[in-house]
């Protein structure tokens, strides 16, 4: 598959062994669909509807042997709608040879070549959603941009279509009984695009059940992926929590959960009950912080910021979170992080004022920077005030405790690649609260998936979690 379908249209095929989970978890099964709408409303070639067919045909057959009717009865229920009009046609003939299988031949297939976004024909006419929709930022659309804007789940920003999908799903399910299971990112649990989701979630409470993939790969892509289902009709009592086991193939029941224990603030996390009660109450902390957490330096451009050079003056020592590494940084700044003009530099740092206008182009190209006059600062300002305080530097990437890094940082020195606390408590302290289990418990319940089987956090995260933590710690210790 061509690298910009993925990036430009978000298309990624679906495994079939995948595909026939999601449909059995919707309770697409035999003994359940006969007379059923079934809409898939990006069906690519079909992997989804060919399953589909099969089931329905096995299902059909098993009550009566009429093949007019079961050929009329495919043509009347199932549905598929396709932006792309040579997948669109690869879909029908991947029906077609699915039919074949049953004697059936020279069918219409209701497959629309249509930008489903666009599309009103279904709302309210489906007893089932299922697919796996465009994995693209809306930003990427090269025709559809305008369309998806005009969908309230689409109103963060920088909004990932997949969560448009979510929309067009519900606006397509019929009001009093219709399911819709869909495979997506699971960053929607927590990410600000997916936040005015979340919230019809929560009003409507029509989440019945989740698959998390957790660290499993399905697809030839970077992203953690999840199986939702959603019904319409009466309010969901619960939410139904699985995990999949990759090697089986299958979904792990977990939990049961009330709406009360998977929302946590803004956010969902699923989880079994006690470290759901954990989670919320780290981050249900709201008392004057002890420490603060932070995003090292943004240069945007360490190649020619950060290194070894022929001069020190203009640089201080700058260690690198990721590895705790030790190099020199250009610092255009002085003591207070006022930035220092380059007329300046000039006339008090021949050697550095000579080192920049050797890269003038390309930090005035590359960073797209609009001001030209300050091309050699940094790109951002981030940590450049916090240079003069003691801090101490930790990675964001984990995998267990062993993994923590923490590397005190003086006064004068600088960080990049990654987080940094600030606080005037005694490393060691700091250093017990974060190389733990009890942190790695922590972190794993984020969910903030990364290959190889790590874990990722941000500064709000670890912020959270040190207050916590240490507070935890005096008060046991008095």
């Amino acid at each position: 598959m061509p690298q910009s379908d993925v990036k430009n249209k978000g298309r990624v095929y679906t495994p079939r062994y995948l595909v026939a989970e999601t449909l059995d978890f919707a309770g697409y099964v035999a003994g359940e669909i006969s007379r059923k709408h079934v809409m898939e409303n990006s069906c690519g070639d079909g992997a989804f509807l060919c399953e589909i067919v099969r089931i329905y045909c096995e299902d059909f057959l098993q009550r009566q042997q009429d093949t007019a009717a079961l050929a009329q009865e495919l043509e009347e229920f199932i549905h598929g709608i396709e932006i792309e009009p040579a997948e669109a046609q690869k879909c029908r003939e991947n029906l077609d040879a699915v039919a074949a299988k049953f004697g059936l031949k020279n069918l219409h297939w209701d497959i629309l070549t249509a930008d489903a976004l666009s599309v009103g024909k279904f709302d309210g006419q489906m007893d089932f959603v299922v697919g796996n929709p465009p994995y693209v930022r809306i930003h990427n659309l090269e025709n559809l941009y305008d369309t998806a804007k005009k969908f309230s789940f689409a109103q963060r920003g920088m909004t990932d279509l997949f969560i448009v999908f979510f929309e067009l799903g519900f606006r397509m399910m019929k009001r009093n009984g219709g399911k819709m299971a869909l495979i997506t990112p699971s960053s929607w649990f927590a990410s600000k695009a997916g936040i005015v989701l979340r919230r019809y979630i929560s009003a409507h409470e029509n989440l019945a059940g989740i698959i998390d993939l957790e660290h499993f790969q399905a697809f030839n892509a970077m992203t953690y992926s999840t199986i939702s289902l959603f019904t319409s009709g009466e309010p969901s009592r619960y939410v139904k929590y699985f995990t999949f086991d990759g090697a089986a193939r299958c979904r792990k029941f977990c939990e049961t959960l009330d709406y009360a224990d998977f929302r946590v603030g803004n956010e969902f996390y699923f989880a079994d009950h006690a470290t759901l009660d954990f989670l919320r109450e780290v981050r249900a902390r709201d008392d004057e912080p002890l420490v603060r957490v932070k995003n090292g330096f943004a240069t945007l451009a360490d190649k020619i910021f950060v290194g070894e050079f022929a001069f020190s003056a203009g640089t201080i020592d700058v260690v690198k979170s990721s590895t705790g590494q030790w190099r020199k940084c250009i610092f255009p700044y002085d003591n207070a992080g006022n930035a220092v003009p380059l007329e300046e530099i000039k006339k008090k740092n021949p050697q550095l004022f000579a080192y920049f206008l050797a890269n003038e182009e390309r930090l005035k190209n590359d960073r797209d920077n609009e001001d030209k006059t300050n091309w050699h600062l940094f790109g951002r300002t981030q940590a450049i005030a916090d240079v003069g305080r003691k801090k101490i530097a930790i990675n964001s990437l984990i995998r267990d405790v062993a993994d923590i890094k923490l590397v005190p940082v003086p006064a004068g020195c600088g960080v990049y690649g990654g987080l940094y606390i600030v606080s005037d408590l005694d490393f060691e302290n700091i250093k017990k609260a974060l190389c733990s289990e009890v942190f790695l418990r922590y972190v794993k319940s984020l969910k903030n998936y990364r290959s190889g089987g790590y874990y990722t956090f941000g500064s709000r995260d670890i912020e959270l979690f040190l207050n916590y933590r240490l507070e935890e710690m005096s008060t046991t210790a008095a």
